[in-house]
């Protein structure tokens, strides 16, 4: 199940259906009925005026591979700087968008880049994963990530990253402010997810490293479709089939055609793909290279003498050595940059 449409689905029936009851919030207080239902009427509120994107598993590797050109490899030790005024140069849409991918299939695909290394266990506790950017302010950007727990279950928003933008309008990354989303941490509260203020420092640490390095994506999804026609394939589609929607209206669902009116899927394209082959191909000849006793790469060597043990001298004309570079060795392929 798509999760924007999932979130929309339980929402909505939850307006229908449901009374919630009165909770405690993080800070004591009392988190009302009216609160919550509320918040559930502004997620869809935001859902419905948001533009959607789905990025099908290459696209979001795609977009990972060049953030890691900017970013550098984690091993590599890169400033900060680099990828945050990389990304403060990308114009993003001047309204609410919202992003989505398969969680777990980008790490797969982080493992088959030897960028990380995850079991079994811990690829198949991650799902889908969604984005919702508020750009509609001059003076701020805000960010909230979902969370997919399963295809009917998801994880609401618990914090907003709210990014301050200077003067020209950019986002300032060294202005930013975490706001806490009283309802959703009163409901972890209640389900038994956060049981004291350990587990809740714990929990915001988590989030926030996950939202922090995961929204770069969006930013180069940006990035990727302003710079070149076909790195990436956009395609919109009605988020319900004609059938769907004719229910929806016969039953008096009308929420369900109003939030999830169409969405845009975007896929890679020729210059994807080659940059994507590249890439493998890099990875095969190193994995080969380091499992072989291979001969230094073909060099000149220059006009010497030799000196033997016995007071021989031998003087040694200029020469090449090694062995010349692999034609298998692909070439380089430069992702798009602003």
């Amino acid at each position: 199940m798509i999760l924007y449409k999932t979130i929309a689905l339980k929402l909505g029936h939850h307006l229908e259906n449901e009374m919630p009851m009165d909770m405690h919030g993080p800070d004591g207080h009392r988190v009302s009925s009216e609160e919550t239902r509320q918040h559930w009427q502004q997620v869809l509120s935001n859902l419905s005026s948001a533009s959607i994107y789905l990025l099908d598993h290459n696209a979001a590797n795609y977009l990972d591979t060049l953030r890691m050109d900017v970013q550098g490899m984690p091993w590599e030790d890169r400033p900060e700087s680099d990828i945050q005024d990389y990304v403060r140069d990308i114009e993003l849409p001047r309204d609410l968008f919202w992003i989505e991918y398969v969680d777990r299939k980008l790490w797969e695909d982080r493992c088959t880049r030897r960028i990380t290394t995850l079991d079994k266990e811990e690829l198949r506790n991650r799902h889908q994963r969604g984005f919702l950017f508020d750009n509609r302010s001059p003076d701020k950007l805000l960010v909230r990530l979902y969370s997919a727990v399963t295809d009917t279950a998801f994880l609401d928003a618990p914090f907003v990253l709210e990014i301050s933008k200077s003067r020209d309008g950019r986002p300032d990354f060294n202005e930013t402010l975490w706001k806490p989303q009283r309802t959703v941490l009163a409901g972890f509260m209640r389900a038994g997810l956060l049981t004291d203020e350990a587990s809740m420092r714990t929990y915001f640490e988590e989030h926030k490293g996950h939202l922090t390095y995961e929204m770069v994506i969006g930013f180069m999804l940006f990035a990727a479709l302003a710079a070149r026609e076909d790195d990436l394939i956009s395609q919109e589609v009605a988020s319900l089939s004609t059938s769907q929607a004719k229910t929806a209206r016969k039953f008096g669902k009308v929420w369900m055609t109003e939030v999830l009116k169409s969405h845009v899927t975007i896929r890679i394209g020729p210059a994807g793909e080659r940059h994507l082959a590249e890439q493998k191909a890099r990875i095969r000849f190193e994995q080969a290279q380091a499992a072989s006793r291979a001969a230094p790469t073909e060099h000149w060597v220059a006009e010497h003498e030799r000196r033997y043990a016995n007071g021989k001298v031998v003087r040694v004309r200029a020469h090449k050595r090694g062995q010349a570079l692999s034609r298998d060795l692909p070439a380089r392929i430069v992702g798009p940059r602003v």
